[in-house]
């Protein structure tokens, strides 16, 4: 073999001895490699455990209050609105009772007009006491204000657009136990009827009547229920042509405040004069009505009423039926004569009027106490009676 390719031979053998010993080092590093790889993946690795889900409080959400509003004082608490602003833009009615001292309450029917005018019927039940208002309103943004020249009204607030509260003296909405709330109802017409005492007076045919409590004179329309009242004052000789006292529930003409319309005819009180407040009661010529008897609290919607003449007669209307007797006076000391009445039976009156009658006619002795008339029997109040005004 030539030296040249000997010299050939060797080199590439060298070659090849240099690049496996190279490969077996580069196979046992990436051998070791994998094995320290596969050594630390064999770390245990620790299970990571979610926190446990809180519950959320639900969110009260507070109502939002009239403005000016207390919250929880003695006499008012807050109350939650359904609106933001109130416009009076069409006519408004508004009833209930809302309550009032020494009465089971008052009853009120409130007609609110778009034209700024108000009217109001106001009866205090079991008082025989109904009052007409008529006035203007004026709305301070949620409070409603009554204005009227004869019987003060008290102010409001909407709770709502459906429901009026009544405010307090400080003009704070007044809620408790007892309502004092009034609703809106349909429109409706205010009931003007009222209780009435006054001089009656028919001449040429032509009545009029003069109420004892407003001074008011009115000519009175020839309805059916007034020629009753017409015939039996003609037929009566003791007042024909006189003026006499008269009570009966009678309303206005919605047309003309002038004219009377008369609903019911109750009597007349021949000898009675109207009620003075600023002279002393007197026992004669007055219309009394009853108030208690036995102790015993009278509905006053009964309208049971006496009245004793100068002639030494009593009469009256007992509750259901109507009554006279004679008496005898000297100073304070009284006796009745038998009672002589009607015969009609009404449930919701003759207990009463039992208990009216029989005390009646036992008393000895009768006094004025306090614009009071009081009817003893052996010192003790069995009967009492104050000024009838209607």
């Amino acid at each position: 073999m030539a030296p040249i390719l000997c010299l050939e031979v060797a080199l590439s053998l060298m070659k090849r001895s240099l690049i496996d010993s190279l490969m077996r080092k580069v196979v046992q590093s990436s051998a070791l490699g994998l094995v320290l790889l596969v050594g630390c993946t064999t770390v245990p690795v620790k299970t990571v455990v979610p926190a446990p889900v809180q519950p959320v409080a639900p969110v009260v959400v507070e109502p939002d209050l009239v403005p000016d509003e207390v919250v929880k004082s003695d006499t008012a608490e807050s109350i939650a609105t359904d609106f933001g602003l109130i416009f009076i833009d069409r006519d408004m009615t508004f009833t209930g009772t809302l309550p009032c001292e020494k009465c089971p309450g008052v009853q009120y029917h409130i007609n609110v007009y778009q034209d700024g005018k108000f009217e109001a019927r106001r009866e205090f039940i079991d008082r025989n006491v109904v009052e007409l208002i008529q006035g203007s309103w004026m709305l301070d943004n949620r409070t409603l204000h009554f204005t009227s020249q004869r019987q003060p009204m008290p102010s409001f607030q909407f709770a709502s657009n459906q429901h009026l509260t009544l405010l307090d003296i400080a003009g704070k909405p007044m809620v408790s136990a007892d309502n004092k709330t009034l609703s809106r109802r349909d429109f409706s017409k205010i009931d003007s009827r009222l209780p009435l005492l006054g001089m009656y007076e028919l001449k040429n045919n032509e009545a009029s009547f003069t109420d004892c409590l407003t001074g008011e004179s009115h000519l009175i329309a020839m309805t059916q229920h007034h020629m009753p009242m017409m015939r039996s004052y003609q037929t009566n000789p003791g007042i024909n042509g006189k003026s006499v006292v008269a009570t009966l529930t009678a309303r206005k003409s919605p047309d003309n405040n002038d004219a009377l319309f008369v609903d019911k005819f109750d009597q007349f009180w021949p000898g009675a004069t109207c009620p003075s407040q600023a002279q002393p009661a007197k026992i004669q010529g007055v219309v009394w009505r009853l108030s208690t008897v036995s102790q015993i609290g009278v509905p006053q919607k009964l309208n049971i009423r006496m009245m004793f003449d100068q002639n030494n007669k009593l009469f009256g209307f007992s509750g259901c039926n109507n009554f006279n007797a004679g008496y005898q006076q000297k100073d304070t000391q009284l006796s009745v004569a038998p009672v002589v009445s009607t015969r009609k039976f009404c449930s919701d009156a003759n207990f009463y009027e039992q208990q009216f009658t029989k005390q009646l006619q036992i008393a000895d002795r009768i006094e004025i106490n306090q614009n009071k008339l009081q009817l003893f029997k052996a010192n003790k109040v069995i009967i009492e009676m104050t000024q009838a005004l209607n």
